[in-house]
């Protein structure tokens, strides 16, 4: 369904009917508020509004209050008829007569398709068309639908030649270096394979080689573990200690910086600190994207927090976090609460695996 509508929006922005494509995303939200497509399609709509003679404000009250589109839910949709549905609609679509073309439309999208590229990108557009990217290469191939969804986001959104080169390149790195830990667990060693289903080239090979290695070095471990805390001296401590425990460690002095690695490591658990030196994002900020990312939706996270953050640690509670513990850090207590965090988590993947 939002896959559905999404395509609509597309579909009447290219024509310039912005507040319609408008209500096409405002009932994407509806079903999801957090839709990175959606985000993205209406910070683009806004900018369009605006090319075309609306202020920021009047742009934004229109997207705010288009009205969506009615969306009925899948079980009350009516019964086919007696007659075959796909007679009719073709029917209507070969013999419905269409409006004279006007000998200056051409011109007028042309003049279109060269504004959209004149508007500044968003962050959110990036962000989205990498997100199409994952879902797309994550299996490995692309089908000719899938090409048809990835040429349409660069025309709407001005994804250039070169960004599309990079952010493919990462993805498919990103999903290789996936895939290797799903056949790892399946005891596959040979990755040969993996590595011409997702294109990866001699040169690339080799810049994946040391991620390739952390992962493996990961995957025979107890468990991967990453931890967040810009006391530098202090990760340093937690890092020997989780090493010695027989854990895979990695660490991260921002949230920022968290995010870059988890494009290609994926840890079993997380324990991070809760107040990060501005302008990094904090604690909170980091565990709600992380948490955004559906592959982690079940992986377990721990804040990390001194003993005088009592409000704060109820905070992280309210967020939904799996646990804190509080600095200093006990080594027994540490190690016991990975432990036991850890086996709850794999026992709950195997229960849903059956």
């Amino acid at each position: 369904m939002i896959s559905e509508l999404l395509r609509n929006a597309d579909k009447v922005i290219k024509v310039g009917n912005y507040e319609e494509a408008m209500r096409f995303i405002n009932s994407v939200f509806d079903l999801d508020q957090k839709n990175v497509y959606a985000k993205a399609y209406k910070e683009r709509i806004i900018s369009l509004l605006e090319l075309h003679g609306a202020s920021k404000e009047e742009a934004e009250r229109i997207a705010a209050q288009a009205k969506p589109v009615a969306v009925p839910p899948e079980p009350e949709k009516p019964a086919p008829p007696k007659t075959p549905p796909s007679a009719p609609v073709v029917q209507k679509e070969v013999t419905q007569p269409q409006p004279p073309v006007k000998k200056d439309e051409p011109k007028k999208a042309a003049s279109e398709s060269k504004h959209v590229r004149q508007i500044k990108r968003s962050p959110a557009a990036l962000e989205a068309y990498r997100t199409l990217m994952m879902d797309i290469w994550k299996d490995g191939s692309i089908t000719d639908e899938e090409q048809a969804r990835v040429d349409s986001m660069r025309d709407t959104f001005a994804i250039t030649q070169d960004e599309h080169q990079v952010i493919e390149k990462e993805v498919r790195a990103a999903s290789y270096l996936t895939a290797i830990r799903s056949e790892w667990r399946k005891g596959i060693t040979n990755f040969d394979p993996l590595r011409k289903k997702y294109k990866i080239l001699d040169q690339e090979q080799i810049a994946i080689e040391p991620k390739l290695f952390q992962l493996l070095q990961s995957l025979q471990a107890n468990g991967s573990v990453l931890v967040l805390d810009d006391d530098e001296p202090f990760l340093q401590i937690v890092k020997d200690i989780l090493t010695e425990g027989g854990y895979y460690c990695f660490t991260s002095t921002s949230g920022e910086e968290a995010l870059q690695l988890l494009d290609t490591m994926t840890p079993d658990i997380v324990l991070c600190d809760i107040n990060f030196t501005k302008p990094n994002m904090s604690g909170f900020a980091f565990y709600e994207k992380f948490r955004s990312l559906d592959k982690f939706l079940t992986t377990p996270f721990i804040f990390l927090s001194g003993l005088d953050q009592e409000v704060l640690i109820r905070t992280g509670k309210k967020l939904g976090a799996d646990d804190y513990l509080t600095k200093p850090i006990d080594t027994e207590m540490l190690l016991a609460t990975i432990e036991g965090k850890l086996r709850r988590s794999r026992e709950l993947r195997r229960n849903m695996d059956i």
